[in-house]
């Protein structure tokens, strides 16, 4: 089990707009807004990682087949019928990452002072910041890979892979120990801080990408995500 604590974040105001707008060009008075925003919310952010690498024994039908790094056994994961993609791991990246709960506090601030759009700008900051993380994790994955002339899968995560709910996250999540990293997961299967996103990676000989992809066309969002357009 390894934490990742020093996580640089380089967020960009034009970015933070981009991500508010859906990818629209947006005037340069929100942009210099966000850069004000962005400077009051840079201590608040607390990125962190937590992972463990996880052999994968195989695929069954809707199942991945993982060896479990707590007593050996081998651990069923249902990822539904996108689980061939894990088909060609012969180990698997699995991570929790967050920016902690400051930020959130600072939102529901300018919230209650009425003051919307700091709110907006603070919650696209916190959008951004998660990002970045979460490419701190595809970095370890594609350097792996890359030291075993192997290939990589797509980032795998709960409530984004159609037909892999969110109540998969806490199956998911009892492969690290979040806790480590000050996030728990609720009843439902959210996870706490809100700014939090947990994901697998496979890596395996029998892939051909280098790179990490997405997985849009497999995303349950797929048809009201901006990105797509």
């Amino acid at each position: 089990m390894t934490v990742l604590n020093r996580i640089s974040l380089r967020i960009d105001p034009t970015e933070v707009v981009l991500a508010l707008h859906h990818g629209k060009r947006a005037p340069e008075e929100l942009v210099a807004e966000a850069h004000t925003t962005l400077k009051e919310c840079q201590g608040l952010l607390e990125p962190r990682a937590v992972y463990e690498w996880i052999e994968v024994r195989g695929v069954k039908g809707e199942y991945v087949l993982l060896k479990s790094p707590n007593d050996g056994q081998v651990a069923d994961l249902r990822l539904g019928k996108h689980a061939d993609l894990m088909s060609k791991a012969r180990r698997a990246l699995v991570s929790v990452a967050t920016i902690g709960d400051r930020l959130e506090g600072f939102i529901e601030h300018c919230n209650e002072e009425g003051d919307i759009l700091r709110a907006y700008l603070a919650d696209s900051i916190g959008v951004v910041a998660l990002a970045q993380v979460g490419e701190a994790i595809r970095h370890l994955a594609e350097h792996e890979a890359l030291s075993l002339g192997w290939g990589v899968s797509p980032s795998l995560a709960p409530g984004s892979l159609l037909g892999w709910p969110l109540t998969g996250q806490r199956d998911l999540c009892s492969l690290v120990r979040t806790q480590q990293i000050g996030v728990t997961l609720s009843e439902n299967g959210v996870l706490k801080p809100f700014r939090s996103v947990s994901s697998m990676i496979g890596i395996g000989p029998g892939y051909t990408d280098k790179k990490v992809g997405s997985i849009c066309r497999y995303c349950s969002r797929a048809e009201n995500c901006w990105t797509r357009s």
